[in-house]
């Protein structure tokens, strides 16, 4: 087994005991970690007893971490970033590797950081305890603003009246909710304001002061308000009213279950000396030299893909591919690197229903170096923060200096000419010259399908490219290491000279998918991007009855700019909820994001088109409607007396039932034509059509003798 950085291990014996790697020495002997659960300097243990421990079950490896802070910059207060900071400074200044493992170094880095930041030493091992417990990242500093305030097993009790004090006074006293009051106003809800009438919240409010809160006036003979006892107030009564029961419930209990399911249910519907090691990231993009068409329509053709390349540079095994239509930006970078950091076999069977094997892009290990050139969306503020939080460090190339991420450069050169030969709608030089063809009329391949091409490509460059001018140390020669990209990287990672790290997928989500406000909780779903998705956590909830009851609001989601197919929201610091598709959109399940947005503006420059056709489509219908309207005005003035059409309105009925009959007879003398037609076909046709005439007219005549009868 593979021991990393921040891997968490339980003990089978004693679940309470927790345990985190925080360093491994170069010689890949000694492991130090600490406890989790009781936050702990690091005492060191030999790796094969660990290893020895974990096979014979002694140990289980957890795979998710809770003890992460998975937030980003937006969900903290300036308080929290501020105390976070300044632990942070102290941290980075005395964290000295290997310094601080060692217990007598280490004790003489906090007493000099705590004479030169004038904090206790206290305060510094409390730093450095809960940096090591936490995921030794930035965050992992956060103080526990989050659990002030919270009752574990009860409802908080107040000794006087909770909320800002009164600014008027009055003569009514108030005073703390009791559970005495709690049962009147469940009492009162129940009798006055959950009944089919449908009266308001003030209405019971008031009927509760009548029953509970009041007395006989002698003098006036009704009731009156007993001054002398304290009385609930409105808001109190409001706050117990929200805090006990749901919408559906009052809907349910005053206007019905059919009402309720008629108006307000959910309608969801259906270079490698340099690196010293592996752990030296070099990121780069380029344009692919191909055409690319539609996933939802093949006849569009969507142009040329932004692919986005991570690379070790000691192994120069590619760790990491991003590949949209989206300009090179920082949501572009963002799906580059949650590649690079996540488990590839799970990315494959997700986002491009492709089967890897778990050996084939063993890769999904964060960096301790990002290497990158000056491009607009590598040196921005955004990608500054992600690295920051995931404690990585950043290193940007001189302008104009490909050659210091050469590798990363030449795995673009290497992978476009070897498959543009197989691919129609590759970009040719032949382009705009005398009997030159346009290559893109040949394109047929989506986003998707090209990505699938580039991963196929990317493992066997992986697993089957023999680097024949491979600097080979000596130690890779002794242990017959052959130089295949992947083989490096796997023994680099055995012996930890790149000091990798691990990342769950949750905090994956939390600090490298682009994130959004724009998601709205409607009846229909929760609507983001233009389609609808759902959870379970809104279904338990109820947010979509909510939402039609009480209005749509605003939600923040992340998601994954490969695949519409889920979002995620942030249930707390430390989990997410993950919402997938309503059933009618499932068709978008395949597309990307940046497809569906193609195609809604595809779909408003076709309606624009349209809008001529449909302008005079309708002035047209009007037209044709106000040509039947005067045509009957004229046929009525024939009928009319001194100007005005007389109306039969007392007797419709029976005017109904003569109009009924000379249909009838129209039908019959119809049906007569039809068959007498047939009767007289061996006559000549201008005979035939006299004969057949005047028949119909006697028909006629007979029938119109008979409706005035």
């Amino acid at each position: 087994m593979q021991l990393a950085i921040n891997d968490l291990f339980q003990s089978r014996q004693n679940p309470n005991l927790v345990q985190r790697i925080v360093w491994i020495d170069n010689e890949h002997h000694l492991c130090y970690w600490v406890n989790v659960r009781q936050p702990s300097f690091p005492y060191s243990e030999e790796i094969h007893n660990i290893e020895s421990s974990v096979e014979g079950g002694e140990l289980v490896k957890i795979e998710s971490d809770p003890w992460v802070f998975n937030v980003g910059e937006d969900d903290l207060s300036k308080t929290e970033m501020e105390k976070r900071d300044k632990a942070w400074v102290v941290v980075s200044q005395i964290y000295i590797i290997p310094d601080i493992f060692i217990p007598k170094r280490r004790s003489e880095l906090i007493k000099a950081a705590s004479k030169e930041f004038g904090i206790s030493s206290k305060t510094v091992r409390h730093y450095l305890k809960r940096y090591w417990a936490r995921g030794m990242v930035k965050n992992a500093l956060l103080p526990d603003f989050i659990n002030c305030g919270k009752q574990q097993n009860k409802e908080r009790q107040y000794t006087k009246k909770a909320g800002r004090p009164t600014v008027y006074q009055s003569s009514i006293k108030r005073a703390a909710i009791s559970e005495e009051w709690k049962e009147i106003i469940r009492i009162s809800l129940e009798k006055y304001y959950f009944i089919r009438s449908k009266p308001s919240l003030k209405y019971a409010y008031q009927q509760m002061l009548k029953e509970y809160f009041s007395k006989d006036d002698k003098e006036s003979g009704y009731k009156a308000l007993d001054v002398d006892k304290p009385i609930i107030s409105f808001d109190q009564f409001y706050y117990w009213y929200r805090k006990w029961y749901k919408p559906e419930y009052a809907i349910h209990k005053r206007e019905g279950r059919r009402e309720f399911l008629q108006n307000y249910r959910a309608i969801t519907g259906s270079a490698t000396e340099d690196s010293m090691g592996i752990g030296t990231y070099a990121i780069d993009a380029t344009i692919g030299d191909i055409y690319l068409v539609s996933s939802l329509d093949r006849n569009t053709v969507i142009g040329r893909p932004i692919i986005y390349l991570c690379v070790d540079i000691f192994s120069r095994a590619i760790v990491g591919l991003g590949v949209g239509i989206e300009n090179m930006s920082g949501d572009s970078l963002r799906v580059a690197l949650a590649n690079t950091f996540e488990n590839k076999k799970d990315f494959c069977k997700r986002t491009l229903e492709m089967e890897i094997g778990d050996g084939d892009w063993p890769v999904h290990y964060m960096p301790h170096t990002i290497l990158a050139d000056r491009g607009s969306e590598l040196i921005s503020d955004d990608l500054t923060q992600i690295v920051e939080n995931l404690n990585i460090k950043i290193q940007n190339t001189g302008s104009f200096r490909p050659e210091q991420k050469a590798v990363c450069e030449k795995y673009f050169h290497i992978l476009q000419g070897h498959i543009s030969a197989f691919l129609p709608g590759s970009v040719q030089k032949d382009y705009m010259k005398r009997g030159g063809m346009d290559y893109r009329k040949k394109a047929i391949l989506n986003l998707n399908e090209y990505s699938q091409i580039l991963v196929r490509c990317i493992l066997f460059y992986n697993n089957h490219n023999f680097l024949s001018d491979y600097p080979l140390t000596q130690n890779m020669i002794d242990e017959k290491i052959r130089p295949i990209p992947i083989e490096i990287f796997k023994w680099g990672l055995h012996k930890g000279i790149g000091q990798l790290r691990t990342m769950s997928l949750d905090a994956i989500r939390s600090n490298i998918y682009p994130k959004s406000q724009a998601a709205t909780v409607t009846p229909k779903g929760i609507h983001f991007g233009g389609l609808y998705y759902t959870c379970s956590k809104a279904v338990k909830e109820r947010w979509f009855s909510k939402a039609r009851i009480q209005g749509t609001w605003k939600l923040g989601v992340s998601y994954d700019p490969q695949s519409i197919a889920n979002i995620y929201i942030r249930i707390d610091r430390q989990n997410y909820e993950v919402c997938s598709l309503i059933e009618q959109y499932e068709m978008y399940r395949n597309a990307k994001a940046e497809e569906l947005v193609s195609l809604k503006e595809n779909r408003r420059q076709q309606e624009a088109e349209f809008e001529e056709s449909h302008t005079n489509g309708a002035i047209q219908l009007a037209q044709d409607i106000e040509s039947i309207v005067k045509q009957a005005k004229e046929e009525a003035k024939k009928q009319s007396l001194n100007g005005e059409v007389p109306k039969d309105i007392k007797n419709i009925r029976e005017n109904r039932q003569s109009e009924k009959e000379i249909m009838k007879k129209e039908k019959e003398v119809d049906v007569y034509q039809f068959n007498s037609e047939n009767e007289l076909s061996s006559v000549s046709q201008d005979t035939d059509s006299v004969k057949v005439l005047d028949i119909f007219r006697r028909k006629q005549k007979e029938v119109f003798q008979d409706g005035e009868d």
